[in-house]
């Protein structure tokens, strides 16, 4: 009888161990699953994380090859600006001619082959090969528009909005270093073109960018 009471007794010790094991068990899984639900969550947050800058990086590499373009091509207008004895005469031209936020001239045509030599006289004969260019701001934008230089003035010009600017700064330097805010000069006229343009652009996101561009004539 003591014999069978002490196996019942043992049983029953076991079976309390055993669920007190099962116990134990369950607790465990329920941390590791908290574990788990922490780390996904941290997880998470780090590759939104990631993914938002790599957008707001994408964003400014794309911002600033668009400036870059924009950049390259005012240059190369200026570069190619050629004087007011090669420029082709219609009744609104000035040659050169700039303001701090504006700038007229005429240009070679890229898309035309210009000879080496008698260039004078081939612009005349064939004025397709000179554009006219304007580079404008208008509402916090920045525009360049183009004709043909054998247009009439009522011929229409093509704009293209090129870049938003908060704001557009430029000076034109005179043969004796000056700065000038306007060209040709108020009084009495130096050169067809100025020496060099200096221009400061604020953009959007309040970045500064200095150029100072220097006609081919010039050189």
């Amino acid at each position: 009888m003591l014999w069978h009471n002490s196996v019942v007794l043992k049983a029953m010790v076991n079976l309390h161990g055993y669920h007190k094991q099962q116990g134990m068990t369950l607790l465990e899984l329920l941390v590791a699953v908290a574990l788990l639900s922490v780390i996904a969550v941290m997880a998470f947050s780090a590759i939104y994380t990631l993914t938002g800058a790599k957008q707001q990086m994408d964003e400014k590499i794309t911002d600033l090859n668009q400036e870059n373009m924009v950049f390259s091509l005012f240059s190369d207008d200026i570069k190619m600006a050629i004087g007011q004895q090669e420029t082709v005469n219609t009744a609104d031209s000035l040659g050169f001619s700039g303001e701090p936020q504006a700038l007229r001239l005429q240009r070679f045509n890229p898309y035309q082959a210009v000879p080496r030599q008698g260039l004078v006289n081939h612009l005349k004969q064939h004025p397709a090969t000179v554009l006219d260019v304007r580079w404008f701001v208008r509402n916090k934008m920045w525009y360049r528009a183009t004709r043909s230089a054998a247009s009439t003035n009522f011929a229409g010009w093509q704009e293209q909005a090129m870049l938003p600017l908060q704001q557009l700064r430029c000076q034109y330097q005179t043969m004796a270093g000056q700065l000038l805010d306007h060209w040709p000069p108020r009084q009495g006229q130096i050169t067809a073109l100025p020496r060099a343009v200096h221009c400061r652009t604020t953009s959007q996101h309040d970045r500064q960018s200095d150029m100072v561009i220097t006609p081919w004539q010039q050189l």
